[in-house]
């Protein structure tokens, strides 16, 4: 079951959210007091792992229409709709059938003949002041179900909700008994009352199936406190297994200790070989130890069907980590749904901008943009920081013609065949066009996205490859363009083999040149003798990729092309005029140079020889 979508309303500083689509992994970016933990706790409450959390009118009731708490009874929180499994659908409709008085008293279950099960189907669930989660089908009377039944089994299986926003766990010694007693003194039942550091401390004697009235009496015995020997290493070993399947930057085992009530809690890396407690360690990896034990936690040790909402995720983490930690988050979507806030741009992943929603304040309420665009300076900076834009390139790029292009190489190789094709008379790359790398073609869309969000005059030039299509239809699914249309300006979409007319299913940069000419670049760059009758001729046209081919088998080698860049570049300093350039380069640069133009309604730039 995934949640595909929510709103919440009455909340705070949030009046109306209006419908947030959410994707496998969302993040929230905006400015601090801006609303996103506001989102979050509202959210969470709809089906929260610790139980007991609730709407309080006297706490969470928009203070700026504090005359209607009144009538806050009933009024609605939050609403989401989650699209259910083929699997979910099937356990639904066997559960929640419709059922009638047979003859003889007795409850039949409805059964339309033949009844087909729906391909897709959603869940609506809702949360009101005073009240606890409904679940909901649209028309599920129609579709013979019994709505009672169908807001039981909805509340059954909806994805917990797990909120991760402290990160003040110490990792410091606890005395059970006297956790004991402040878990008594709040109530059983309300353990989401406790400090994060009781919270955390149940949640790794939860998850060793201890039971802390058990471990204290335990400790009262000598042969009490042996078979609890037994208990503490279950759980060390567990905790350990759990974290390492997150935490994948070194090997590190956990030892739960304890001496009679007092428990510790040590970390031992494999490299070092000695524990330290826990308290000791960073703070980053401290974080790291709670969202990891929480989240085994909430989904039973299986990692799936759990819904993360984390603030701030990765704050105490080094680059490294937070890139990491992404990955992990990638990883985790397959079986879960992850939402994220977050102010660092290191934690924005640039080759998904439609993970991306942007929370801005405005008249101190909360308002939500899908996308990467905002009118406020806070959230964007985030963003331009992301894709490398300090505030003055930002302004020069606005006022020019934008192209964005796979990378530095692309860039650099353009120009210098502008510069060429310009000096020997012929159509090159207009001077209003400003070339804006994006690193790789799977980061094009973000740039894309922000693009268009910034109302530029823009466009992006993607290799005619794998990737280069994938990054086409992520921009396409977007509706980049159809967006830039209704604001009545354009973004365009080029493509290398079609833009520069060159004969080939695949074609990335170096494919401008002729085959012979990267081959023997590469041949000077490794020191290798690759002949053409050598290169494959199935697969792909990738001058690159059938050059790494035959580097892979024969010598073992992997091509990086920024040695051949280098290569490369060496040819260039010694190119002055057209002759210079290897056969076929001008006729394809300047067929590109001309779609380029065309594309931006710029005439073209012939000129007289120099």
């Amino acid at each position: 079951m995934r949640l595909t979508k929510f709103k919440v309303t009455n909340y705070r500083n949030v009046l109306d959210s209006g419908w947030i689509n959410t994707t496998d992994v969302t993040a929230f970016v905006g400015q601090n007091e801006a609303g996103k933990s506001n989102l979050f706790e509202a959210l969470y409450c709809l089906n929260p792992y610790v139980d007991g959390a609730t709407y309080d009118d006297a706490e969470d009731w928009p203070v700026d229409d504090w005359k209607g708490r009144k009538d806050a009874r009933g009024k609605i929180v939050c609403q989401a709709y989650f699209v259910l499994g083929s699997e979910e659908i099937a356990s639904l409709f066997k559960s929640a059938r419709t059922t009638i008085d047979a003859a003889d008293g007795a409850e039949a279950t409805v059964t339309p003949a033949a009844v087909k099960l729906p391909e897709s189907l959603n869940l609506y669930a809702s949360r009101h002041y005073g009240y606890g989660t409904g679940c909901y089908i649209h028309e599920a009377e129609k579709q013979g179900l019994d709505p009672k039944k169908v807001s039981a089994w909805g509340r059954a299986n909806l994805p917990k909700f797990v909120l991760i926003q402290d990160y003040n766990f110490s990792g410091n010694q606890v005395e059970l008994d006297q956790l004991r007693q402040r878990w008594d003194r709040a109530g059983r039942e309300n353990r989401h009352q406790l400090s994060i550091e009781d919270q955390t401390i149940l949640i790794v004697l939860d998850l060793a199936q201890i039971d802390i009235d058990d471990f204290v009496e335990k400790g009262e015995t000598a042969d009490g406190r042996t078979i609890r020997q037994f208990d503490k290493r279950a759980a060390s070993a567990y905790l350990t297994q759990q974290f390492q399947r997150l935490w994948t930057q070194k090997k590190v085992k956990f030892d739960i200790d304890i001496d009679g009530p007092t428990l510790n809690i040590f970390a031992e890396d494999e490299a070092i070989g000695f524990p330290v407690r826990l308290y000791r360690r960073s703070t980053g990896f401290r974080w790291y130890v709670s969202f990891a034990w929480k989240f085994t936690h909430a989904s039973d040790g299986e990692f799936e069907n759990c819904i993360l909402l984390l603030e701030e995720p990765g704050v105490h983490l080094h680059y490294s980590g937070q890139r990491d930690l992404l990955r992990v988050f990638d990883n985790l979507s397959e079986k879960n749904t992850i939402l994220y806030t977050t102010h660092l741009a290191s934690m924005v992943d640039q080759a998904n901008p439609e993970r991306v929603r942007i929370i801005e304040t405005k008249d101190n309420h909360v308002a939500v943009n899908h996308g990467v665009v905002s009118s406020q300076a806070a959230p964007m900076a985030v963003i331009e920081a992301s894709l490398g834009l300090t505030p003055d390139l930002s302004g020069m790029l606005g006022s020019r013609r934008v192209l964005i292009v796979e990378g530095g190489t692309d860039a650099l190789i353009l120009n210098k065949l502008s510069g060429l094709l310009r000096n020997g008379g012929k159509t090159s790359l207009s001077d209003q066009v400003y070339l804006w790398p994006a690193a790789t073609s799977t980061r094009a869309p973000m740039y894309a996205a922000f693009a268009i969000g910034q109302r530029w005059d823009a466009g992006v030039l993607l290799d005619s490859d794998e990737a280069g299509l994938v990054a086409k239809k992520k921009i396409s699914e977007m509706d980049l363009k159809e967006l830039a249309a209704s604001d009545g300006y354009e973004f365009r979409v080029l493509t290398l083999r079609e833009a520069a007319g060159i004969k080939k299913t695949d074609v990335a940069i170096e494919d401008l040149f002729p085959d012979d000419f990267f081959r023997e670049c590469v041949n000077r760059a490794y020191g290798v003798a690759i002949r053409t009758e050598d290169l494959p001729v199935d697969g792909t046209t990738l001058i690159s990729k059938r050059v790494e081919t035959v580097l892979k088998t024969r010598h073992g080698r992997t091509l990086d092309k920024k040695l051949v860049l280098t290569e490369m570049l060496k040819q260039f300093d010694s190119w002055s005029k057209l002759s210079d350039l290897p056969k076929g380069t001008t006729a394809s640069a300047e067929k590109l140079f001309k779609a380029i133009n065309g594309a931006f309604k710029i005439e073209e730039t012939a000129t007289k020889p120099a």
